[in-house]
């Protein structure tokens, strides 16, 4: 429990941090008898916020201004922290020591199995694999007052044991990011659902990014035990509704995000080729239009039913 002397001394130095007082009445209550009989490691305002200060950071909220190639009603204000920050100070955490596997271990006989095998396979000798999970949603925060809504963007880690990451208490699924919601100004409102995806895969790609180059050539970080690892950073699952998938996956509806068939194949009894992120991006690169000519670019994506995103977080 360092720097405190033990879990009560922690205890009461969080509680008396998250009341607000003034360091003058931390002093007053630390000055009483009771108090002063008490074994704990802190006497003084000074002292208990000076062991507050020892404890680890957390990853540091960033903020700006996302710029569009469209006009929209308001500035767009973005709000993100550090991603490798995120899985770095989930890594790291007391609280995950013995809840973390870091060893390669086969537990199903499935083709999820072999991928993880080979990217496992792929890092150099003594390298650990760090599994990223992605989860997004838009959530209603007032229904009856303003109708105010968050595009939520979490982050967690799946080496941490599922009996452990699923618990509320655990706090195993950070926070990492909260994606504008734009209400854009062009004319065709069809349009506007193509620029709201193009913002979120902007989005996107400035908080993965770091991520994105710990997954090329690794970053090292310090496990729950101290001990340094060099670790690379695939991503292992992103967690979506059927809506937010059609919009990562950059297809438009009656089309499968996970495979190349689109409504006309939904009865064909033969299985169709996986859709990867090298698929889509070779079928973007092949399209000769202007990007922001939105709706010119909207009819040649129609071709690969893509949805018109011509930047994807993906690559």
């Amino acid at each position: 429990y360092y720097p405190f002397a033990s879990h009560q001394d922690w205890e009461l130095d969080s509680f008396l941090l998250c009341l607000s007082l003034s360091m003058a009445a931390i002093d007053e209550l630390l000055g009483l008898e009771l108090v002063k009989s008490l074994p704990i490691s802190f006497h003084t305002a000074k002292e208990l916020c000076g062991h507050a200060e020892l404890l680890p950071p957390v990853p540091k909220w960033q903020y700006c201004i996302i710029l569009t190639t469209h006009p929209t009603k308001q500035p767009l204000h973005f709000y993100w922290r550090d991603s490798l920050d995120c899985i770095e100070s989930l890594f790291n955490h007391s609280l995950f020591a013995k809840k973390i596997d870091v060893t390669p271990q086969c537990v199903y006989d499935t083709a999820e199995r072999d991928a993880a095998w080979s990217m496992q396979s792929q890092l150099p000798d003594g390298a650990t694999l760090l599994g990223i999970i992605l989860s997004s949603d838009k959530t209603n925060i007032t229904n009856t007052t303003g109708g105010h809504v968050a595009h939520t963007f979490l982050i967690s880690l799946a080496n941490i044991k599922m009996a452990s990451r699923n618990k509320v208490s655990s706090c195993a699924f950070l926070l990492t990011a909260l994606l504008p919601i734009a209400d854009f100004l062009h004319p065709v409102k069809w349009m506007q659902s193509v620029l709201e995806a193009r913002l979120v895969h902007q989005c996107l790609d400035i908080v993965l990014e770091p991520l994105k180059q710990a997954a090329r050539i690794g970053w090292m970080m310090s496990d729950p035990l101290g001990n340094l690892r060099y670790c690379f950073t695939p991503l292992a699952s992103y967690i979506v509704d059927t809506s937010e998938t059609y919009m990562l996956a950059c297809v438009r509806g009656k089309t499968l995000p996970v495979t190349m068939a689109m409504y006309k194949n939904f009865r064909d009894a033969l299985q169709h080729p996986s859709r990867t992120a090298k698929t889509t991006l070779d079928q973007l690169s092949s399209i000769d239009c202007d990007p922001l000519d939105v709706e010119g670019y909207f009819d040649a994506c129609a071709a690969f039913r893509l949805s018109g995103v011509a930047q994807p977080f993906l690559a």
